[in-house]
């Protein structure tokens, strides 16, 4: 089987990305081994289920959950579904609330949860001793100033993989995103759309 990650989920005209349908049916689906998505955080401190930096041309910081659509969801509402499928989350933006996030992926841990960050701060402020989820930095190449024995998997550009970076990387889990052209390289993990 291959080592496919819903990208925001399974999506179409109807069913939003990052939403609660879309997550629940990439975890369903005998397609994926799990999804990603990103998170956010609200101006009332709800963690939530969305890509963009505006909604309403309103910066999602400084929106109250209750303004979002509907098919916005909470982080603690996809956590609650039941899987041992991967969710692998990309951090946007949760600035001065780490400790509620780290709280709620503890939680669940049960859960097999993936964090990551573009921010190298952002993986250092949830990089905890007693966390039960694993971290990983997106866009590692560009990140190589982080110390990788800190980390337990990359994301890296499709096109940027290749079998040195695979042997440099060693033991690290690696997500493939931005997918042009799959290549199949043992122990790599493929984020796709549909």
């Amino acid at each position: 089987m291959e080592k496919l990650i819903a990208h925001r989920g399974i999506h179409n005209e109807n069913i939003k990305e990052n939403s609660y349908d879309g997550i629940l049916k990439a975890l369903e689906s005998d397609k994926y081994i799990g999804v990603e998505f990103d998170v956010r955080v609200t101006f009332d401190n709800e963690i939530i289920l969305y890509h963009d930096s505006y909604y309403n041309n309103k910066l999602v910081r400084n929106t109250y959950y209750k303004e979002m659509p509907k098919y916005v969801v909470r982080l603690q509402d996809i956590l609650k579904i039941n899987s041992n499928k991967i969710f692998l989350i990309e951090i946007k933006n949760i600035e001065n609330n780490y400790d509620k996030f780290i709280k709620l992926l503890n939680k669940y841990k049960n859960k097999n949860i993936y964090v990551m960050s573009f921010s190298n701060k952002v993986i250092d402020k949830i990089n905890i001793s007693n966390r039960k989820y694993k971290i990983g930095v997106l866009n590692y190449v560009l990140n190589t100033n982080l110390n990788i024995k800190k980390l337990d998997f990359v994301a890296i550009l499709n096109n940027l993989l290749n079998e040195s970076l695979i042997k440099e990387l060693n033991d690290l889990e690696i997500f493939s995103y931005g997918i042009i052209k799959k290549k199949n390289y043992k122990n790599v993990y493929y984020i796709i759309d549909k």
